[in-house]
């Protein structure tokens, strides 16, 4: 972990497994900021980010950043052939939650992360108070669902979801060292527009030492199963949701968020939708826009 980060690493049992998550103290202990990462990464990828936030607060919201089954630093046991849904990752994010027995938070998540936050504020009502939806992957037009349903079950079609999982499969898992880790990702594929503090933290908060040698902690195939598992229909949660809902969304083609969604939205009591100029991965690239509009948006509270 980076000095200037004000983190400490946590672990808690849910259901007797052991999980992981990065902690921000801050002087309040009311209503703190939880966060949720996306597919294939972890809480400490997002430490730029997160720290920022806490500071913008002038250290006085706590932030909790929690690795997902399967990723991070989690040591909960992550067997693909048993991932079905991503129902897997927002009840054990509801599970987090009620541990921590917070009577109200605020939720931010980042593509699946956002999605998961987003089902969380979908069924814990009175204690969501504000959801930040990072380039979420939510999908809207009903009948286009079913589609992508009935293709992803028969492999067929080019779907995202699908070639991500491919290329989540081809993804090196081995490495002599943790510098030749980052030289491998620095520059490349979907990590070409990070900053190189960015990939470390990553890789800080995702390489676990076996046998003298380093290895992703989340494993290509979980990463490629829960690409896979995606859910389709993720719409209908925002629709359950009753509290104050900020989605931001990148310019670019890589987008998650369709535009079936939103349309669909834009027009919804307590939805604001904005788009700025980014990618995917809009909330590493450009920290000081998702932070100051993080703050604008929780500030108004």
């Amino acid at each position: 972990m980076t000095d200037k980060a004000k983190a400490s690493r946590e672990k808690v049992l849910l259901n007797d497994e052991s999980f992981s998550y990065l902690f921000f103290e801050g002087s309040s202990s009311q209503n703190p900021i939880i966060f949720f990462h996306a597919t294939g990464l972890n809480a400490a990828t997002y430490l730029n980010l997160l720290t920022k936030i806490f500071e913008d607060f002038d250290g006085e919201r706590s932030i909790y950043a929690f690795d997902q089954r399967g990723h991070g630093l989690s040591a909960a046991k992550a067997d693909h052939t048993k991932l079905k849904s991503w129902k897997q990752f927002s009840k054990e994010a509801i599970s987090f939650l009620n541990s921590l027995d917070h009577k109200s938070v605020d939720l931010i998540g980042h593509s699946m992360g956002g999605i998961v936050a987003s089902e969380v504020a979908s069924q814990l009502k009175l204690k969501v108070k504000n959801l930040i939806m990072l380039e979420p992957v939510l999908y809207y037009a009903p009948k286009d669902v079913i589609k992508l349903k009935l293709k992803n079950f028969l492999k067929f079609g080019d779907l995202s979801a699908s070639n991500k999982s491919s290329s989540a499969k081809q993804r090196r898992n081995n490495f002599a060292s943790f510098k030749q880790a980052v030289e491998h990702f620095t520059g490349r594929a979907m990590f070409a527009s990070w900053p190189e503090e960015s990939i470390i933290n990553y890789l800080e908060g995702g390489l676990v030492k076996k046998e003298g040698s380093f290895f992703l902690s989340c494993d290509p195939a979980w990463e490629a199963k829960t690409f896979q598992t995606v859910t389709f229909d993720t719409y209908r949660f925002l629709t359950k949701a009753t509290c104050s809902v900020l989605i931001i969304r990148g310019d670019k083609e890589t987008s998650t968020f369709t535009e079936e969604a939103k349309n669909a939205l834009l027009n919804k009591d307590k939805i604001l939708i904005e788009e700025h100029k980014g990618s995917h991965f809009l909330p590493i690239e450009d920290i000081e826009l998702v932070s100051s509009r993080v703050f604008d948006f929780l500030l108004k509270d």
